[in-house]
């Protein structure tokens, strides 16, 4: 993809659906199966927005660290985050519920300066040159 506003939409999409399914998971809960951890029946949506949302989501993020839209990378996770905390509340109001949407809304509120720092660190390696110094 060339134009960065379709980037953005995708990663925002993909974000939205990775934590759209962890508040499905965090809803259904987890059953002890013969093979392990799983989600019960019925949880095969929330199963595959996970995982496609974390691959998507990872790979369309990580692509705008090469263009003019660096400024992206902190509101795209936070705005799909806070996105996750409204769905999992939507979900049911159980303390389960409350503590996924707590922990969604940290982790987007701490990408934005996490974010900010890593960038300013990364300006002043390339300033620095290949030597550091």
């Amino acid at each position: 993809m060339i134009n960065t506003g379709w980037r953005v939409v995708l990663s925002t999409a993909a974000c939205g659906a990775f934590f759209w399914g962890v508040a499905g998971v965090v809803h259904l809960g987890l059953v002890k199966t013969h093979r392990g951890w799983s989600t019960p029946e019925g949880g095969g949506w929330f199963d595959f927005a996970t995982v496609v949302g974390l691959l998507v989501g990872y790979f369309t993020v990580g692509s705008l660290t090469d263009r003019i839209a660096p400024r992206y990378l902190a509101l795209i996770p936070a705005v799909s985050a806070a996105f996750g905390s409204v769905c999992c509340l939507a979900l049911g109001q159980q303390t389960r519920h409350w503590v996924a949407a707590l922990t969604m809304a940290a982790v987007g509120v701490a990408l934005v300066p996490a974010t900010r720092v890593w960038e300013r660190s990364d300006a002043t390696r390339r300033r620095a040159g290949p030597t550091g110094v």
